[in-house]
């Protein structure tokens, strides 16, 4: 599962972490003795199945510590800073084009 942030509203209480599992279902686990972070991947055995959320008590069976977690831990978002385009055109002016050395427009010769 994919170890996350705040989705567990007893996580504190219970002393559990919350993820999302890969078919998405929110799975409560213990953590153990393994510094797992959010973002980090775990494998683990679901002991009891409830109908909106899954609890695994046992140990993790597998931790693998990934670059998100590694963000997190930093405070850091991955790829901050980057501009992200959406696909949509821009509003406004369009972009002059560069002249065609052949002096052809669109394929077309003038």
């Amino acid at each position: 599962m994919l170890v996350a942030t705040g989705e567990g509203r007893k996580d504190g209480a219970t002393r559990r972490m919350s993820g999302r599992a890969r078919d998405g279902r929110l799975v409560h686990f213990a953590p153990g003795d393994r510094p797992v972070r959010p973002g980090d991947v775990v494998e683990t055995v679901v002991t009891y199945g409830a109908p909106h959320h899954l609890v695994a008590d046992g140990p993790p069976l597998a931790h693998r510590r990934t670059r998100a977690g590694d963000a997190h831990e930093a405070g850091t978002r991955p790829g901050a800073g980057a501009a992200t385009g959406l696909g949509l055109p821009s509003f406004g002016v369009p972009a002059q084009q560069p002249a065609d050395p052949a002096g052809q427009v669109c394929g077309v010769s003038r």
